[in-house]
């Protein structure tokens, strides 16, 4: 498996843009992995309801 390096900002878009497990997924690790990550580099996570209210507003 290759890695890939992001900035604090790249990372930042790609949680806001999908949902947690599914970026996780991408990258092969769980969820709780990437939110640990995500902590350490102080970056928010969207709140749970986040995406089931963004995709009732997007239909």
């Amino acid at each position: 498996m290759s890695s890939k390096e992001l900035t604090r900002k790249e990372l930042y878009n790609l949680v806001w843009s999908k949902p947690l497990t599914q970026l996780a997924k991408d990258f092969g690790l769980s969820d709780n992995g990437l939110r640990k990550i995500c902590k350490k580099y102080d970056i928010p996570l969207p709140k749970m309801g986040h995406w089931q209210k963004y995709n009732t507003v997007k239909k």
